[in-house]
């Protein structure tokens, strides 16, 4: 579990499951939060007696969504545990985010295999909202201004012989905007297992010139027309 603090000073905990929102975008991020309460609305443990309610975000409010009674705490075998999270999670439909004072072992485990994002935090319940909107928020703006990790395996065509692939440039920058050709390129030369790589561009990148002959590789031009060349790329064969 990671540590992060809430904008009060409280101490917020948080599971590390990919992140699957609830939320309206257009004007903003409308989350549906669902918490473990106690009878007296203070967040609690998911093995002790009370309720889960789904809040979802009106405006500045918050408004009470769905609640029904917690029966996770019963459960007293493994078994009974993971059937009573599973129903659980099918009455809480499309919400994925949950706010407890304590989610231990096996039942954790199953919330974040679910694809939950998990606050342990000690608070009454709609105290605690405004918080994790906070940090959910800035968890999504981070993961979207990462770009997503780039596979060039996927855009790689095999070739006549064993070990010849080729790769159109174009098309992978067109679904890629934000790589170069050397970003894409240049791990795999450096893995160099292929024999002979054809790369179809429209014009020849400037730092083959340079760069490829240090990663011990030599190129031509073996088709050339008026908006798309194919370069040839083969190890720089040693007498």
């Amino acid at each position: 579990m990671n540590r992060k603090d809430s904008s009060d000073g409280e101490k917020i905990f948080k599971s590390q499951p990919e992140i699957v929102m609830n939320c309206n975008t257009k004007g903003g991020f409308i989350l549906k939060i669902s918490v473990v309460e106690s009878n007296n609305q203070k967040t609690s443990s998911i093995f002790e007696p009370g309720f889960i309610v789904t809040y979802e975000e009106h405006g500045e409010k918050w408004k009470v969504l769905n609640r029904f009674e917690n029966k996770v705490c019963n459960a007293k075998s493994i078994a009974a545990v993971r059937k009573a999270v599973e129903d659980t999670i099918k009455k809480l439909d499309n919400v994925k985010i949950m706010v407890a004072s304590e989610i231990p072992g096996i039942a954790c485990g199953i919330f974040e295999v679910a694809g939950f994002e998990i606050f342990l935090v000690e608070k009454s319940g709609f105290d605690v909202l405004d918080s994790v909107k906070k940090e959910m928020v800035e968890i999504i703006e981070e993961q979207q201004e990462k770009p997503s990790k780039f596979d060039i395996m996927q855009f790689l065509e095999p070739g006549m012989n064993k070990g010849d692939f080729c790769l159109n440039m174009g098309k992978i920058l067109s679904k890629n905007p934000h790589l170069t050709s050397k970003k894409i390129l240049l791990p795999y030369l450096k893995n160099g297992k292929f024999n002979r790589l054809d790369v179809i561009c429209s014009h020849i990148p400037k730092w083959f010139t340079k760069d490829l002959s240090v990663l011990g590789f030599e190129y031509e031009t073996v088709n050339s027309l008026p908006n798309e060349k194919t370069v040839k790329i083969v190890h720089v064969q040693t007498q």
